[in-house]
Order: structure tokens, then C-alpha cells, then sequence
């Protein structure tokens, strides 16, 4: 797969994953006033998936770019 393909991939995990946290995060707070504790492993898991998918897009960044973690964070803050 070619870097622009790769990252493409990796951008749709990350939105993916994040979709999937959303509905998780949403069954377990159905409301500002309950927690409904029968969810809390899956959104853990959810979310342990979607760090794993953001961290895997932005050690594809700075691979393919050459540039640093640091770096990627100072870029982004602007």
C-alpha cells in the first residue's frame, strides 16, 4: 500500500474507532444524570481501541514525514 493509501487507512481506523467509542460512551452515560456501569468494560475497550488506532496514525505521520512526536504536537497547536 502506498503512503497516501496507507494513511487514508489509517485516518478511516481512527474515525472507526472513534464512532464506535461514541455509541459505547453513549450506553454507558445515557444521560447527564445516570451511569449505566453494565457498559463501562466495553467503552474501556472502545476507547483502548481508538487511542490504539490514533497512535498508530500519528507514528504513521511522523515516519512518513520525518519529523518528531514533538514536533507533530507543536504542528498541530497552531
Amino acid at each position: 500500500m502506498a503512503y497516501n493509501e496507507d494513511g487514508r487507512k489509517l485516518v478511516e481506523l481512527v474515525r472507526d474507532a472513534a464512532r464506535h467509542h461514541n455509541s459505547t460512551w453513549e450506553a454507558l452515560v445515557p444521560d447527564p444524570f445516570r451511569v449505566n456501569f453494565l457498559h463501562e468494560e466495553a467503552e474501556e475497550a472502545a476507547y483502548a481501541e481508538m487511542a490504539r488506532a490514533k497512535a498508530a496514525l500519528r507514528d504513521h505521520i511522523c515516519e512518513t514525514y520525518g519529523i518528531s512526536l514533538k514536533e507533530l504536537s507543536s504542528l498541530a497547536s497552531l
